[in-house]
């Protein structure tokens, strides 16, 4: 009985040297990051036949417009002695993310010079490519405000395209 404990023991003891024995390796990961806090805008509607809403680059298209013609889809048309003008709204939604902002500014301000006789205003104010112009000071994150848009047409103006592009920035306060 002394001898096959003995055995045991000495069995035992070789495979703990065995798994003693075995080869390991260790490593460590070490992650570095900092949070950065974020706002986002997106237009969420505009009159016209719009596409991209939803996203920071919406399409509208109002297809050929005249004085004396159809509103295009979601304008008004209001005919004046010497001009005309269609008037619809624009919705601009900015959210933020690990901020403590609490509202934010928003401008706009248009991609190239408008057409001559063509004037293109948001919220009564004319917006031109050399000078942004505020809509808000006080926006609320979250929630889509909505901007009276607005084309105004002379009826000396030629007849041609009147593409444009109006530029939305939003800025914490």
């Amino acid at each position: 009985m002394k001898k096959m404990f003995g055995v045991s023991v000495a069995v035992a003891m070789l495979a703990f040297a065995s798994v003693a024995s075995a080869d390991t390796s260790s490593g460590t990961l070490t992650v570095t990051g900092t949070v950065q806090s974020s706002i986002s805008l997106t237009v969420e509607s505009a009159g016209g036949t719009t596409s991209g809403t939803g996203t920071a680059a919406a399409t509208s298209d109002l297809g050929s417009i005249s004085k004396y013609g159809s509103a295009p889809t979601g304008f008004t048309l209001a005919r004046g002695a010497s001009n005309w003008t269609i008037s619809s709204t624009v919705g601009v939604q900015v959210d933020k993310a690990n901020l403590t902002s609490t509202d934010y500014t928003l401008t706009a301000q248009l991609g190239s010079a408008p057409a001559s006789g063509v004037a293109w205003k948001l919220n009564g104010s004319t917006l031109s490519d050399s000078a942004a112009t505020t809509l808000t000071s006080t926006g609320t994150y979250g929630s889509t405000g909505s901007y009276s848009w607005d084309i105004v047409v002379a009826d000396s103006a030629a007849a041609a395209a009147i593409d444009n592009t109006i530029n939305f920035t939003a800025t914490s306060n």
